[in-house]
Protein backbone atom coordinates (compact mmCIF):
# COMPACT_ATOMS: atom_id res chain seq x y z
CA UNK A 1 0.00 0.00 0.00
CA UNK A 2 2.74 2.51 0.89
CA UNK A 3 4.89 1.67 -2.30
CA UNK A 4 1.36 2.16 -4.29
CA UNK A 5 0.74 5.83 -2.50
CA UNK A 6 4.47 6.93 -3.31
CA UNK A 7 4.63 5.99 -6.90
CA UNK A 8 1.31 7.47 -6.92
CA UNK A 9 2.59 10.64 -5.51
CA UNK A 10 6.07 10.61 -7.63
CA UNK A 11 4.14 10.40 -11.10
CA UNK A 12 1.76 13.32 -9.94
CA UNK A 13 5.02 14.78 -9.23
CA UNK A 14 6.90 14.50 -12.34
CA UNK A 15 3.10 15.14 -14.09
CA UNK A 16 3.30 18.40 -12.70
CA UNK A 17 6.92 19.37 -13.26
CA UNK A 18 6.19 18.67 -16.72
CA UNK A 19 3.14 20.52 -17.27
CA UNK A 20 5.06 23.74 -16.01
CA UNK A 21 8.05 23.26 -18.09
CA UNK A 22 5.81 23.29 -21.26
CA UNK A 23 4.27 26.62 -20.01
CA UNK A 24 7.46 28.37 -19.36
CA UNK A 25 8.52 30.85 -22.27
CA UNK A 26 4.80 29.77 -23.71
CA UNK A 27 2.87 32.72 -25.15
CA UNK A 28 0.15 34.51 -22.40
CA UNK A 29 -3.10 35.84 -23.58
CA UNK A 30 -3.24 40.03 -22.08
CA UNK A 31 -6.57 41.70 -21.97
CA UNK A 32 -6.73 43.38 -24.77
CA UNK A 33 -8.33 46.78 -22.72
CA UNK A 34 -5.35 47.03 -20.80
CA UNK A 35 -3.43 50.43 -21.35
CA UNK A 36 -0.09 48.23 -21.38
CA UNK A 37 -1.72 46.66 -24.50
CA UNK A 38 -3.26 50.32 -26.17
CA UNK A 39 0.68 51.52 -25.39
CA UNK A 40 2.09 48.79 -27.59
CA UNK A 41 -0.31 49.63 -30.18
CA UNK A 42 1.17 52.85 -30.29
CA UNK A 43 4.43 51.74 -30.71
CA UNK A 44 3.65 49.75 -33.26
CA UNK A 45 2.43 52.44 -35.08
CA UNK A 46 5.38 54.97 -34.34
CA UNK A 47 6.99 52.07 -37.08
CA UNK A 48 4.27 51.90 -39.10
CA UNK A 49 3.28 55.61 -40.22
CA UNK A 50 7.42 56.42 -40.05
CA UNK A 51 7.43 53.35 -43.01
CA UNK A 52 4.09 54.40 -44.65
CA UNK A 53 4.09 56.97 -47.39
CA UNK A 54 0.90 58.28 -46.44
CA UNK A 55 -0.07 62.22 -45.71
CA UNK A 56 -1.58 60.93 -42.60
CA UNK A 57 -1.17 58.93 -39.33
CA UNK A 58 -2.43 55.76 -38.61
CA UNK A 59 -4.28 55.73 -35.26
CA UNK A 60 -5.49 52.19 -33.23
CA UNK A 61 -8.73 51.38 -33.48
CA UNK A 62 -8.87 48.51 -31.76
CA UNK A 63 -6.63 45.14 -30.57
CA UNK A 64 -8.33 41.91 -31.49
CA UNK A 65 -5.53 39.65 -29.82
CA UNK A 66 -2.37 40.51 -27.58
CA UNK A 67 -0.27 38.03 -26.59
CA UNK A 68 3.18 38.29 -24.08
CA UNK A 69 6.24 36.07 -23.74
CA UNK A 70 9.08 35.92 -21.71
CA UNK A 71 12.47 35.80 -23.11
CA UNK A 72 15.57 37.98 -23.08
CA UNK A 73 13.14 40.80 -22.17
CA UNK A 74 9.71 40.28 -23.71
CA UNK A 75 7.92 39.50 -26.74
CA UNK A 76 4.56 41.11 -27.34
CA UNK A 77 2.64 40.01 -30.12
CA UNK A 78 -0.37 41.85 -31.36
CA UNK A 79 -2.89 41.66 -34.00
CA UNK A 80 -4.80 44.89 -34.54
CA UNK A 81 -7.04 47.40 -36.47
CA UNK A 82 -5.70 50.86 -37.41
CA UNK A 83 -7.07 53.50 -39.64
CA UNK A 84 -6.38 56.74 -41.49
CA UNK A 85 -6.42 59.50 -38.97
CA UNK A 86 -7.19 63.08 -40.08
CA UNK A 87 -3.82 64.45 -38.55
CA UNK A 88 -1.46 65.50 -41.69
CA UNK A 89 2.45 64.20 -40.61
CA UNK A 90 3.37 67.46 -41.90
CA UNK A 91 1.79 69.12 -39.03
CA UNK A 92 2.23 66.35 -35.96
CA UNK A 93 4.81 63.94 -35.24
CA UNK A 94 4.36 60.68 -33.86
CA UNK A 95 5.33 61.92 -30.14
CA UNK A 96 2.65 64.43 -30.40
CA UNK A 97 -0.31 62.22 -31.96
CA UNK A 98 -1.48 60.18 -29.05
CA UNK A 99 -2.17 63.25 -27.36
CA UNK A 100 -3.82 65.24 -30.11
CA UNK A 101 -7.46 65.46 -31.13
CA UNK A 102 -7.25 63.34 -34.00
CA UNK A 103 -10.57 61.75 -35.32
CA UNK A 104 -10.51 59.08 -38.07
CA UNK A 105 -11.02 60.69 -41.54
CA UNK A 106 -14.17 60.10 -43.20
CA UNK A 107 -14.53 56.47 -44.26
CA UNK A 108 -10.66 55.98 -43.57
CA UNK A 109 -8.40 53.42 -45.01
CA UNK A 110 -8.49 50.58 -42.49
CA UNK A 111 -5.32 47.86 -41.95
CA UNK A 112 -5.33 44.47 -39.91
CA UNK A 113 -1.63 44.42 -38.24
CA UNK A 114 0.09 41.92 -36.67
CA UNK A 115 3.36 42.93 -35.41
CA UNK A 116 5.77 41.17 -32.58
CA UNK A 117 7.29 43.84 -30.53
CA UNK A 118 11.08 42.73 -28.60
CA UNK A 119 11.14 44.79 -25.13
CA UNK A 120 14.28 45.14 -22.88
CA UNK A 121 13.71 48.07 -20.92
CA UNK A 122 17.20 47.79 -18.69
CA UNK A 123 18.56 47.99 -22.33
CA UNK A 124 16.78 50.94 -23.36
CA UNK A 125 16.01 48.56 -26.55
CA UNK A 126 13.02 47.99 -28.52
CA UNK A 127 12.34 45.93 -31.76
CA UNK A 128 9.22 46.16 -33.77
CA UNK A 129 8.45 43.84 -36.43
CA UNK A 130 5.59 43.65 -38.72
CA UNK A 131 4.48 40.15 -39.65
CA UNK A 132 1.60 40.64 -41.14
CA UNK A 133 -0.74 43.69 -42.79
CA UNK A 134 -3.89 43.74 -45.39
CA UNK A 135 -6.18 46.78 -46.30
CA UNK A 136 -8.99 46.06 -45.07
Amino acid sequence: MKSTVAVFVIQAAVLLGVACAMTTGGWKNMDVESSDVKDLSWTALKKINAESNDLFHLVPVKVLKAESQVVAGMNYKLEFEAAQSNCAKNKVNHDQLKASPCDLKESPRRHLYVVKIWSKPWEDFEEVTIESSKQL
